[in-house]
């Protein structure tokens, strides 16, 4: 009976009628007085960034899998802080949850966005100093994040040798440029090097990559182009769209979740299925 009602509410058919508003609802103003999986809270949208919850929790039961007890989660702009501030509150839950730690990391550069670079950049779109941040503040209101400012170009070129991080398994990129997304790939150049500061499969979001009318962001502009890139640029490394959220159109953030598969990791093959395996798709298939 808790299945089958596992099952409806978290339908596709029940998550887009007036009743999973209403459930997302309630679920938002009893989340202090009731306790709620942090599973149920992503699962249901009933939750701030559910997208992030998404990429934290699964990177977290990968990790788990792989023999990992802690793991890294990136943020690349920073801007206000909502994002890390989220990761450092949802972190706890998913500890609980899966047993594994999470470190949180932002990078920004401290005086908002730098000039755009060129077309690519969209600069009918974007400009220089959008989204500064109070990074005093910032830092009193995340005493626990690990915030790095700087261009980010600098900030991450010595990144894992200089703070050997816990390997990192979610990315969350709202730098918005071309310019600023390839720079923040330069974050698998160490992949090779430094294997054990990666997950062999890393989750990620990308926030520039639907837009609007007037945005017009494509393959050619914005953070397409920079995967594309990077993509035609490394043999063993490739970033792209995580195909199993598709079907599930109750979920906004579905064109927006990709995976970073680094295929020269020395855990890249490591078999992960087990006796859990058919619950674990089982909730995948949910819809």
């Amino acid at each position: 009976m808790k299945k089958t009602l596992g099952k409806i509410l978290l339908s596709k058919e029940f998550q887009l009628s007036i009743w999973g508003v209403l459930l997302r609802r309630f679920v938002r103003a009893t989340n202090g007085a009731f306790r709620y999986s942090p599973h149920f809270l992503t699962d249901t949208q009933a939750i701030e960034r559910p997208h992030y919850a998404y990429c934290m929790l699964n990177a977290a039961a990968l990790a788990r899998r792989l023999g990992h007890s802690r793991i890294s989660a990136i943020e690349f702009g920073v801007a206000g802080g909502n994002g890390l501030r989220f990761m450092c509150d949802f972190a706890p839950l998913v500890e609980c949850a899966t047993g594994v730690a999470v470190d949180c990391y932002g990078f920004d550069t401290g005086k908002g966005m730098p000039p755009p670079v060129g077309v690519k950049d969209l600069p009918f779109w974007f400009k220089d100093a959008q989204y500064a941040m109070d990074h005093d503040a910032l830092r009193r209101r995340l005493p626990n994040a690990k915030l790095l400012l700087g261009e980010i170009k600098d900030t991450i070129s010595k990144f894992a040798e200089t703070h050997d991080p816990a390997p990192i398994g979610a990315i969350f990129n709202d730098v918005d440029y071309w310019s600023s997304t390839r720079d923040s790939f330069m974050l698998f150049e160490a992949a090779a090097a430094r294997p054990q500061n990666f997950l062999p499969r890393i989750f990620m979001y990308f926030d520039d990559i639907i837009g609007g009318t007037y945005s017009m962001y494509g393959p050619y502009n914005g953070q397409l182009a920079a995967i594309a890139e990077f993509n035609s640029e490394h043999e063993a490394m490739k970033i792209h769209l995580n195909q199993n959220l598709l079907p599930k159109t109750h979920l906004a953030y579905r064109w927006q979740i990709y995976y970073a598969h680094l295929m020269s990791h020395p855990q890249y093959n490591a078999y992960i299925g087990d006796a859990d395996q058919e619950v674990i798709e089982d909730r995948l298939k949910l819809s």
